[in-house]
């Protein structure tokens, strides 16, 4: 990292700038797959009659599981919390901050904005997605302090090639 005043801090570089990028694809692909599960229920609920607002919770709710299954298997190697009932807490908390963050955009979208319901989604959708990664990911999978006190997670340490 730079120390001089006038040049900015180098903040991705070498070996750990990739590992961060491949993490950031598995991620962005377990998320894809999430947001599947997520919009293919609310569609459905849209179509069934189901009001937007439940429909919206019904599959955020069904894409977060899915989204935790994938984080915890295969998307971030180091895991911050040693038990898991308080990291599954803690990753379903910041998901229902993402809930509420996607109901607030649907609402200023839908009924202030006059939009359609299916393609506010998806531009919640964009929002939300960098919020949760950047919540846990520093809370929950990563980040200097968690680097330097955790211990392998709960089944032994993940190590990728």
């Amino acid at each position: 990292m730079s120390t001089s005043l006038s040049e900015p801090p180098v903040l991705v570089s070498g070996a750990g700038a990739a590992h961060r990028m491949a993490e950031f694809i598995r991620y962005f692909a377990a998320s894809a797959g999430a947001l599947c599960v997520d919009t293919g229920l609310y569609r459905l609920g849209l179509q069934a009659g189901i009001a937007y607002q439940w429909a919206a919770l019904i599959g955020f709710a069904a894409g977060a599981v899915a989204a935790y299954v994938a984080s915890i298997a295969w998307v971030f190697e180091a895991r911050t919390i040693r038990r898991p009932t308080l990291e599954f807490g803690l990753f379903v908390a910041i998901g229902v901050a993402g809930l509420l963050l996607t109901e607030a955009l649907l609402w200023l979208q839908v009924e202030r904005w006059g939009l359609p319901p299916f393609w506010s989604k998806a531009g919640a959708a964009g929002v939300v997605f960098i919020f949760n990664f950047a919540v846990r990911k520093t809370l929950l999978f990563g980040g200097r302090r968690a680097k330097a006190e955790r211990g392998p997670p709960p089944g032994g340490a993940i190590r990728r090639p």
